[in-house]
Formats: C-alpha cells, structure tokens, sequence
C-alpha cells in the first residue's frame, strides 16, 4: 500500500452530495489538497486550496487515490495513467 511521508497524512472520504469518494492530504489539522472521483460525471480531480505543496506529496496523494479510488461506481475504469512515450 502506498504511504504518504510526514508531515501528510491522508484519509478516504465519502461525499453524498458531490456523488463521490475522494483521497484527502491532510497537514497538521488542515485539508491541504484532495483527489476527488466523481461518479456523477466520471471526473478525476485534483485541488489543492491554494496551497503551495512539495512535487512528492502530490505525487504520492495521487498514487494513494489511485490505489484506494479503484473504478467509478458503475464499473468504469478510472483515467488511464500517463504513459512515459506522452512524457517525451
């Protein structure tokens, strides 16, 4: 499983009125960014509140809401990763 370095932590959500789940990076007692699937219209989201975050702790909010987001409520698959041949 991935982990998310201190000084984040992360935690799973579940949003009934947003009609999704979502990773949120958590510093201290403040939400500083979050991952959010929407089933409703089959986004992935990233946000990040105005916040200026280390390249490695998104990274790493990214993999964990990949690894714990799995696929939309229907059964289809979430976006696929950037293949490194789009990197070039």
């Amino acid at each position: 499983m991935e982990t998310i370095r201190k000084p984040f932590q992360y935690q799973i959500l579940s949003d009934v009125i947003r009609d999704g789940i979502g990773v949120e990076l958590i510093s201290g007692d403040q939400v500083v960014a979050e991952v959010f699937r929407c089933d409703a219209d089959h986004s992935l989201i990233i946000t990040t509140f105005g916040n200026d975050l280390p390249l490695i702790a998104i990274e790493q909010l990214i993999a964990v809401a990949r690894q714990n987001l799995q696929a939309f409520e229907d059964g289809t698959s979430l976006p696929l990763c950037v293949s490194k041949e789009y990197l070039r």
